[in-house]
């Protein structure tokens, strides 16, 4: 597998991946072949063992975290504590969230918490004294509305199509923060977190 990737004719047992010329691209798509073999491993695993006799020995280590099914859909009149079991949350705190997102339970996909990095993300935004460090302005002009129309349906069209462009962190009044993904939103209307 690593010889077809690699492009190379041979590839021996205490050979480094990197060194034959591998980088990240390549692993993810290594680590891609390897799951549908069932033999996952994690990405970090090859970076933490590039050499192929150590990555071959933790093969199959990594099991697949099993994702449960979303439990509010798009007949859900209320949010339970019992729908959300990515996240701990009162019913006290999932109103409160309910409350932020315009269209309210009808508007509202998933609940769950902050993966790690998004807890980072977080941290930096509250920790920011002016603006926020993640927080891209641009400004656009067109020659015409209808090339605006245009751009402003294509954008949608991508918010429509990916969830995390539909998502926002609450976290004021809660025992965690928690990403709410809406069912809809509009391109270029603001997210309210807090």
């Amino acid at each position: 597998m690593w010889a077809e990737l690699l492009g190379l004719e041979r590839v021996g047992r205490h050979d480094h991946f990197f060194e034959l010329g591998g980088h990240s691209l390549l692993a993810v798509q290594l680590m891609e072949r390897l799951r549908r073999l069932s033999l996952g491993v994690e990405v970090r695993t090859l970076f933490a063992r590039p050499v192929l006799a150590d990555l071959a020995a933790s093969l199959g280590s990594h099991h697949e975290v099993a994702v449960p099914a979303n439990l509010i859909t798009e007949e859900s009149t209320a949010i339970t504590p019992q729908m959300l079991p990515l996240i701990d949350l009162t019913q006290e705190e999932i109103d409160r969230i309910v409350a932020t997102v315009p269209g309210g339970v009808g508007n509202i996909q998933d609940i769950y918490g902050l993966s790690p990095l998004q807890d980072g993300i977080l941290f930096h935004h509250l920790l920011a004294s002016r603006g926020d460090p993640y927080l891209l302005v641009s400004q656009m002009a067109f020659a015409d509305r209808g090339l605006l129309e245009r751009y402003l349906a294509a954008v949608q069209q991508v918010v429509d199509r990916h969830d995390i462009l539909r998502t926002a962190f609450v976290w004021e009044g809660l025992s965690s923060p928690a990403q709410v993904v809406a069912e809809s939103a509009a391109a270029g209307e603001r997210g309210r977190a807090g």
